[in-house]
This record gives structure tokens, sequence and C-alpha cells, in this order.
């Protein structure tokens, strides 16, 4: 039987991943997790074959070295991925930290039952939309933005938050302006920092003036 465990602060996610494992063969959930501290004491005592994660947990850094932790220190557990954010460099830093596969949270039962079954046999899962999403990254675009300092590529959200982030706004303004949850902002506001290679927001500013993506 392969054991899952689901790490995710979403209870109500949570529970709705749980009832698509339920009753499938060889595998059952035996854990469910809200915080990073209770997927540390579960795998202490249980160390358990999969491990369902959200990325953003609560932020993406968070759960970027959550599954780092895990891979060091349960080596046997494997990791997915499950996560609303289909951005290539992500799926890359979760391989990097140690994760097997990646899916995003729209997944069907069928897939998701795959990838635990693949992922537990050794193998890493990349569904076609991640798969494709890998390929049409351009290596010569992330060399001549990292190395040229040219404009980054942004999506319409992360450009909304770059401006509020210029204008001062916190975290919880910003959701509220957007209409969205404050974790999502900080997934755009991480993703910003990781477009225009900066670690901080005084930077992240500074360098999208330079860069005149802000007046």
């Amino acid at each position: 039987m392969i054991q899952v465990l689901i790490a995710d602060d979403h209870n109500v996610f949570v529970e709705g991943i749980a009832s698509l494992i339920s009753g499938a063969d060889e595998i059952e959930v035996v854990e469910r997790c809200y915080t990073a501290q209770s997927v540390r004491e579960k795998l202490a005592l249980n160390p358990a074959d999969v491990v369902l994660l959200d990325i953003s947990f609560p932020r993406v850094e968070d759960g970027l070295d959550l599954c780092e932790q895990i891979h060091q220190q349960h080596p046997a557990t494997k990791i997915i991925a499950l996560t609303m954010h289909d951005d290539a460099s992500l799926v890359k830093r979760m391989v990097k930290k140690g994760a097997s596969g990646y899916l995003l949270k729209n997944t069907t039962k069928v897939e998701l039952l795959q990838a635990i079954r693949t992922v537990h046999h050794g193998k890493q899962y990349f569904n076609d939309t991640i798969l494709q999403l890998l390929l049409t990254e351009s290596p010569r675009s992330r060399k001549t933005q990292q190395g040229m300092g040219a404009k980054p590529t942004l999506t319409p959200r992360e450009t909304e938050v770059l401006g509020l982030i210029a204008q001062g706004l916190t975290t919880q303004q910003m959701a509220t302006q957007l209409f969205v949850s404050s974790k999502a902002v900080e997934f755009h506001r991480s993703s910003l920092l990781m477009k225009f290679g900066v670690p901080n927001t005084a930077l992240l500013i500074k360098t999208a003036m330079e860069l005149q993506c802000i007046n």
C-alpha cells in the first residue's frame, strides 16, 4: 500500500484530494497536514511514501524549503508538487529541491493516481502541460534577461503587483485592491524577485525603475 501525506493549508482542498484518492487500489491517505511543522512532525513519526505538497505553504519560499527538508531528511519519501502555479522556473526549482513530480491543482483523478504510482516507483512525473511549459521556455531569453539587463516578461497580474509594490502598499492592501488572497500576492512578489534576479523589494523597485518597468 502506497502511503500518502497531503500538505496544504486549505482544508477544503486537502479533503477534496483525499476524497479523490479514497478507494484507489494500493493507495491510501495516511496524514493530512495544514502547516509545515505538522508535516515535519508526522514524517518523523511515520515517513510516508509520497507527499503531495503545495508550493505556497504558506509562501513559495516556505514550500521550497520544506521540499528540500523532506528530501534531505526522508530521502525515500517521494514529493509531488501540487499547485496552481504554472511557472517553468518554479518547476525547475522544485525539482532541484528534491521533488519527483509537478501537478497543477486542476489535475484529474486518473492523472493524480498515475503520478503517485509513477514517483513511488522511482520515476519522475510531469504531465503534458508542464512538459510543454518547460519546452517553450527560451534559454536564450533567460540568458538575455539575466546577463544583459533586458526587461523580464511579466504577466498582467505581476505588472499590477509590481506597480502596487512601488506605491508602498502592504501585502494585505494589495490583496484587498486586487480581490485576491494574501497568499497569491506573496506568490507574485516571489515571482517578481526571481524574474528580476534581486533578493529584496527595495532592489526590485530600483531595478524595475532602471528597466523602465515602472515610472
